[in-house]
């Protein structure tokens, strides 16, 4: 309790003891932390703080980079030390409970005109919490389909012939089991538990609207079935064990040993493919990524907002908006990988299909990359914009792997969810259906783009993190 009250102190200014004035010179001081991202970005991102200053005369920028694991730490001492941070990386994982907290000032009286406009609106929906904006988009992940064509064979399959929605891969899945004995693709059901987002990306919504705001709705008749296949089809044994204990790190291990034909996962994650498992790279086709009946595409994202303690809080939004600008984040994406959250960058020729067939190992990746960027301008964030939602996926993880590994009648589970559901949202502020993702459906375009596949021919010779980029990724789950 007293961690929380310092960590709604700090970022919400109330008043501290010893928290006194650290500005000590006539310039305006902006204090910014970001997450795991020193020293692999530190030129990069020296160079947009002192372009940041050089066009704001005036201002001295101060960056501290926090290990992704200590943000909540880090912030608490701050909050002893009666310090905060002008501005703020976080991942949407921490994002609504901190601003929740009233720890994050609303940026839309603070920005000016035309820039909230310059982000996917996919990307900005989720961010807008208790009647404002807490945060701008930074960089995002999303998810493709990688294939092992020769193991797909075995069951009579192509990279052509998978469903493009889970519904039919999930049939799909229960026949190749039959016919090989082994596991067409693995999803994360239990341990971060997929299942939720899976729903809202089915249009399905696990709540009901009422005049007191929303109450959770996990045993209408809709979303008990529609849990209840993908714990029938574990229990059938077409889903390795994996599905129910480990997170999403058990699908590209799975996908390098040959264990499972299918992973949906970030376009990243093929070049690590192509290091590890040489052969399996050499059999591996990318495709968009599996949807629900909406055929949008998830997004994961890292946020920059603005504490709600600033002493300078219209500085502290334009730095905000400075570091996560069309031109900063295609400066970012070309030297990690990241995918960015504004169309602008989306145009660059980064992020384009190469022009005609190659045999290039490396063409071959930057076609997997376009394929995951093209996705991203209908792509939604099927997080809701919902404080208690990480509580409330905590609650779901830990009752759903009663009825995956222990048996337990799939309805009586979900009942019991829905009653500690209930009780967290009883607890906590009452929030409409705007708080959930939209659930409009975009037709999957035909023909290329989006739509191609990618064959990548044998090389010569990770909210997860990637070693050889030094990056922490957001998890797209």
């Amino acid at each position: 309790m007293v961690a929380r009250f310092l960590l709604i102190a700090v970022l919400a200014g109330l008043p501290l003891l010893n928290a006194c004035d650290r500005r000590s010179s006539d310039a305006k001081r902006l204090e910014v932390w970001t997450l795991a991202l020193s020293p692999y970005f530190d030129d990069y991102l020296t160079g947009v703080f002192g372009a940041f200053e050089a066009e704001h005369p005036g201002t001295e920028v101060v960056w501290v980079d926090v290990p992704f694991d200590a943000i909540n730490r880090k912030l608490v001492a701050a909050a002893a030390a009666g310090r905060a941070p002008d501005v703020v990386n976080l991942s949407d994982r921490d994002f609504a409970r901190v601003a929740a907290l009233g720890g994050l000032a609303d940026l839309d009286p603070l920005l000016a005109d035309g820039v909230v406009e310059r982000y996917l609106p996919g990307a900005v929906r989720g961010l807008r919490l208790n009647g404002g904006l807490r945060a701008l988009p930074w960089y995002l992940t999303t998810q493709v389909r990688m294939a092992n064509a020769a193991t797909l064979a075995r069951g009579g399959l192509t990279p052509d012939t998978l469903a493009n929605d889970w519904t039919g891969l999930r049939d799909q899945a229960r026949a190749y089991h039959e016919e090989t004995g082994g596991f067409l693709f693995s999803v994360p059901l239990g341990e971060t538990s997929e299942l939720p987002m899976m729903l809202l990306s089915e249009g399905i919504r696990p709540f009901r609207e009422t005049p007191d705001g929303l109450v959770a709705d996990l045993t209408r008749e809709e979303v008990a079935g529609y849990v209840s296949a993908w714990v029938d089809l574990y229990r059938e044994g077409a889903l390795p064990r994996a599905a129910a204990t480990r997170d999403h790190t058990h699908l590209v291990e799975g996908y390098q040993k040959g264990e499972i034909a299918l992973i949906q996962t970030g376009s990243n994650m093929l070049g690590r493919i192509r290091d590890a498992a040489p052969d399996v790279y050499g059999e591996t086709v990318v495709k968009p990524g599996v949807t629900g009946r909406l055929q949008r595409s998830h997004i994961a994202a890292m946020v920059v907002g603005v504490s709600g303690r600033s002493e300078h809080p219209e500085e502290a939004a334009a730095l905000a908006a400075f570091l996560t600008s069309p031109a900063s984040q295609t400066g970012l994406s070309k030297q990690s990988g990241v995918l960015p959250s504004t169309p602008a960058s989306l145009d660059d020729p980064y992020f384009a299909f190469p022009e005609g067939a190659s045999d290039d190992p490396e063409a071959r990746l930057t076609e997997a990359r376009a394929t995951s960027a093209a996705s991203l301008r209908t792509a939604v964030a099927f997080t809701p914009a919902m404080e208690t939602w990480p509580e409330l996926r905590r609650a779901f993880n830990e009752g759903i792997k009663r009825a995956l590994l222990g048996g337990e009648p799939t309805a009586g589970v979900l009942a019991s969810i829905e009653a500690e559901w209930n009780r967290i949202l009883a607890a906590a502020r009452p929030v409409g259906p705007d708080a959930l993702p939209p659930a409009s459906r975009v037709p999957r375009p035909l023909g290329g783009g989006v739509g191609s596949s990618v064959s990548v021919p044998t090389p010569q010779g990770a909210w997860h993190p990637v070693p050889a980029a030094g990056l922490v990724l957001p998890e797209a789950a």
